[in-house]
């Protein structure tokens, strides 16, 4: 990831994404002027069975008629398209009609399976397409391909001895087409030569600016400032416990004075009948005024 990030901040400086992409850009042209363009002609063909349904002279003498072996088989003309496209897969027939290997020409002949105009549909069809950097080349490939395909069938049947009248033949469904350009290849190579140019670029970039930081000397880090240690402060669980020790025993002094008075308050004995004070009645209070008086007189 910081590769990347490094890569980034490469690109954003004018000093060095500019040169960058100048470079990419360069390259991706070269490629594109270098690599060909491909020209590609191709045909449509389908095998087509005789009017005669392949079988002539039949008579109540030869009630089976000379017949195309061709066409005794179920699928005659399907075979006869494999017998065709096998017939110029070989590599000394390729290279007779100008598509050698690794050549500059190339030769695609099959059932149509390649073709776009082709898919979904069923029958005995012929597909011939040569891709060449020359228009000419692809042109002539095709030409002499469908010139071959047409000989090798009408061998095939006579090596077979199928009578002349119930030969099956070669038609065009599409006739040889011109050729066209294909750039899709050069496209291709100018947009991986833009890609790797730039990251090459910035990755050269990015090791010469690693090895300028390992080769740069260290500059010396300041030394941290020492702070003087202060002392410590009590904190409030140690004053605590010592300024609350008067105060317990003061409170206990409290509480065991309390209970010895309740206790004395308890045990005093409650006084007698006789021992009552007298004043807290009031018929004794009259007569001791009454006497007082006429002591008094």
């Amino acid at each position: 990831m910081n590769f990347w990030k490094a890569l980034l901040r490469l690109l954003r400086r004018k000093k060095v994404g500019i040169p960058a992409g100048l470079l990419a850009v360069g390259v991706a042209a070269a490629a594109f002027a270098v690599i060909p363009v491909r020209h590609t002609a191709s045909t449509i063909m389908m095998v087509s069975p005789p009017v005669n349904g392949g079988v002539v002279n039949r008579n109540a003498g030869n009630p089976g008629g000379g017949g195309n072996p061709l066409l005794i088989q179920t699928e005659g003309l399907s075979t006869a398209v494999a017998t065709l496209v096998l017939a110029l897969s070989v590599e000394e027939t390729r290279a007779e009609l100008g598509a050698p290997k690794d050549g500059p020409t190339e030769l695609v002949v099959n059932d149509g399976a390649s073709s776009p105009q082709l898919i979904g549909m069923d029958g005995p069809f012929v597909y011939v397409e040569a891709t060449s950097t020359s228009a000419k080349s692809a042109a002539d490939v095709v030409a002499r391909a469908r010139d071959r395909l047409i000989l090798e069938l009408d061998d095939r049947q006579r090596e077979l001895g199928a009578p002349t009248a119930t030969y099956v033949v070669l038609m065009d469904v599409v006739p040889p087409t011109a050729p066209e350009a294909d750039h899709s290849d050069r496209l291709m190579g100018a947009a991986t030569g833009l890609v790797l140019a730039m990251f090459l670029g910035l990755s050269v970039v990015y090791g010469l600016e690693r090895r300028r930081a390992a080769r740069r000397p260290a500059e010396p880090r300041p030394a941290p400032e020492l702070k003087p240690l202060e002392p410590p402060t009590p904190s409030a669980s140690s004053v605590l416990p010592a300024s609350s020790t008067p105060s317990t025993s003061s409170g206990a002094s409290t509480a065991s004075t309390a209970s010895v008075s309740s206790a004395s308050e308890a045990k005093q004995p409650e006084p007698a009948e006789d021992d009552m004070p007298t004043d807290s009645f009031p018929a004794v209070a009259a007569d001791d005024e009454s006497a007082a008086r006429e002591h008094s007189g």
